[in-house]
């Protein structure tokens, strides 16, 4: 992936799924891929070497989606409860025909059925 983006990735998930989600990070980043720190430490994490704190916590997830080629977005039981309509928010700049530079990738972690109401997807989703 290109230099043009400061993460090839970024994971959206539930917090319930966090220990899941780092052991996926993990993976990735032994592949090469730069992922989103958030997903190893959510509560404080470097940027451009400063720590931040958790209570700009929506600001840091905005800078990372925008700074991010790919969100995956995983899907799980815990994925579809209290915290669905933010990881929906999440992927609107992913899901719109228009933009060309992000993508969308879902990734099932478990065989839970979506809520009733589907994300509208773009033509750059996978």
């Amino acid at each position: 992936m290109t230099d043009e983006f400061r993460y090839d990735v970024f994971l959206s998930h539930s917090r319930r799924d966090r220990e899941r989600m780092r052991e996926i990070a993990e993976r990735l980043r032994a592949d090469g891929l730069r992922v989103w720190p958030g997903v190893f430490e959510p509560e404080v994490f470097e940027e451009d070497g400063e720590r931040l704190r958790a209570d700009d916590r929506q600001a840091q997830r905005e800078a990372g989606l925008e700074q991010s080629r790919v969100l995956v977005l995983c899907l799980s039981a815990q994925a579809y409860g209290d915290e669905w309509a933010l990881l929906k928010a999440e992927t609107f700049r992913f899901r719109d025909p228009l933009n060309q530079a992000h993508y969308l990738l879902m990734l099932p972690l478990d065989a839970a059925r979506p809520p009733s109401q589907p994300l509208h997807l773009g033509s750059n989703a996978s």
